[in-house]
């Protein structure tokens, strides 16, 4: 069996800046628990990743929020979206979040619009990082960042809704 596997086309640019400004809610949270399920119509799975906000950058506070994320695993049948953004039970993150409807929310611009938060080492402060692989970006700049720490991707949030 002959495999081919191709990147996820996304549109840029995919700056903090630009993912605020497309985003109806940025939240640094903490991956509760994910289920997969077929969509509307069978075909396609969706896995559902319900967050635990730690903090709201933008949007409405919310006790917490249903995440549709393309792809996932239903009995013996899996579905692998490229790019899509990969979630792990209790890992923290940020995410950048458009609404669907009231509580659900897709990750803006696939994995671009997410950042997993940790730390090397326990007194170390956290970092937050974006995963490309997967995904060919149009028109993303080459200074657009992938490694920040948790403050400074806070500190860009909260800028870019100043202006």
């Amino acid at each position: 069996m002959l495999a081919l596997l191709l990147a996820a086309a996304v549109s840029g640019p995919a700056d903090v800046a630009s993912l605020t400004a497309a985003a109806d809610a940025v939240v640094h949270a903490r991956v509760l628990r994910q289920s997969s399920g077929y969509g509307v119509g069978g075909g396609q799975i969706f896995t559902t990743v319900v967050l635990q906000p730690i903090e709201t950058w933008k949007g409405e506070i919310e006790p917490q929020l249903s995440v549709l994320v393309p792809g996932g695993a239903v009995g013996e049948l899996s579905q692998t979206v490229q790019g899509a953004a990969a979630f792990r039970d209790g890992e923290e993150v940020v995410v950048f979040l458009v609404a669907r409807t009231q509580g659900v929310y897709f990750v803006e611009k696939l994995a671009l619009g997410k950042f997993a938060v940790g730390a090397a080492l326990p007194n170390l402060p956290k970092r937050a990082l974006r995963d490309r692989s997967g995904l060919d970006c149009q028109g993303c700049g080459r200074d657009e960042a992938d490694d920040l720490s948790l403050d400074e991707l806070r500190a860009r949030v909260l800028g870019s809704l100043r202006k």
